[in-house]
Order: C-alpha cells, then structure tokens, then sequence
C-alpha cells in the first residue's frame, strides 16, 4: 500500500524572522528583569534609566515587527481569499430543514 507523501511546507522568512524575534525579546526582558530583581535583593536604591530604555527599545521594535506581519499576512490572505472558489451554504448543511415555523 503506497502512501502519499505530503509535501513538506517551507516555512516562510517573515515567519521566521518573527519567531527569532520572539525569542530575542523574551530572553532579553528576562534578563532585564532579573538583572532588576537582583537588584532589589542588594537594596539598591539609584535609578536604572538604561535598562528601561533599552527594554522599551526591544518591545518597540517588535512592535513593529508584528504590525508588519500581521499587514503583511491580511493583504496576503485577500488575494487567497480573491482565488478562492466561491462557498455556498445551505441550511441542510447545518443540520436545520426549512420547515416555515418560527423558532
């Protein structure tokens, strides 16, 4: 008995890109924030302005990033969806016979 072999989807670079930058952003504001909490448990008391910067930078960015994509991805899905071949329903594909009561 011979299988069909499916073919093997590539993984699209913007898709790529965004999950690098997932984990790019998850490891940094994790260690940002322990980097914070360590400070904390040494009570210190100064101010810690290069952190918050450069952690708002990083979400700033992927921000971006994630707009992009998502732009990206709708105009990409209308032109699927342009291609498509049109969808009827009926309502015996739901399970319901047209019977004329109400409710």
């Amino acid at each position: 008995m011979a299988r069909k072999r499916r073919k093997k989807r590539k993984l699209e670079f913007s898709k790529l890109i965004l999950v690098f930058e997932t984990v790019l952003v998850a490891y940094v504001s994790h260690r940002v924030l322990g980097f914070v909490g360590r400070a904390i448990e040494l009570d210190y008391t100064g101010s810690l302005p290069y952190l918050t910067t450069f952690i708002s930078a990083v979400w700033a960015a992927y921000g971006t990033s994630v707009s992009f994509y998502q732009s990206k991805s709708g105009k990409e899905n209308i032109k699927k969806i342009e291609i498509a071949p049109p969808v009827s329903y009926t309502d015996t594909d739901f399970g319901y016979e047209n019977d004329d009561r109400d409710c």
